[in-house]
């Protein structure tokens, strides 16, 4: 009978100060959903002040879905962001431990009325016998394209 095979030999651990490669990138799209172009419209203040929920916000879209536009401000006192998508409109603030998260049917059952002064702007969305402000939004030209858009998708638009 033949003689059994050798045994295989263990990997042997690089030696201490020897250069192990870094683990294979991942692939793919780094922006897939095109969210990180509509954050970049936002000013500076507006995408520090969101960046938590920006970061919520990518984990919650879809494969395929894609961000038209996004707009930065605050929901009950936390930062915010609106992400309006080819399917939907997502509302997500950075509450610690459970943040809000309002997934919205962009069609006539959805109404977004709008507000400025100098210095901020404010939407206020009304769906199902709901509403929820999103308040001081810096940049204020953004909340009154983001109203528009809304308004034309709903059939809103006078």
């Amino acid at each position: 009978s033949a003689p059994p095979p050798p045994a295989p030999t263990p990997a042997a651990a690089p030696a201490p100060g020897v250069y192990a490669p870094p683990p294979a990138p991942i692939t793919g799209a780094p922006d897939p959903n095109g969210l990180g172009v509509a954050v970049g419209r936002l000013g500076s203040s507006a995408r520090k002040g969101s960046k938590v929920a920006i970061a919520i916000a990518s984990a919650l879209l879809d494969d395929g879905e894609v961000v038209e536009a996004a707009v930065a401000g605050k929901v009950e006192g936390n930062g915010a962001v609106l992400v309006l998508t080819d399917r939907r409109a997502l509302l997500v603030d950075d509450r610690e431990w459970r943040p809000y998260v309002e997934r919205l049917t962009v069609d006539g059952g959805l109404t977004v009325q709008g507000w400025q002064d100098d210095r901020s702007a404010s939407l206020t969305f009304q769906f199902a016998g709901r509403q929820v402000v999103l308040d001081q939004i810096v940049d204020r030209p953004l909340a009154v394209e983001m109203a528009q858009r809304i308004r034309h998708r709903t059939g809103a638009a006078g």
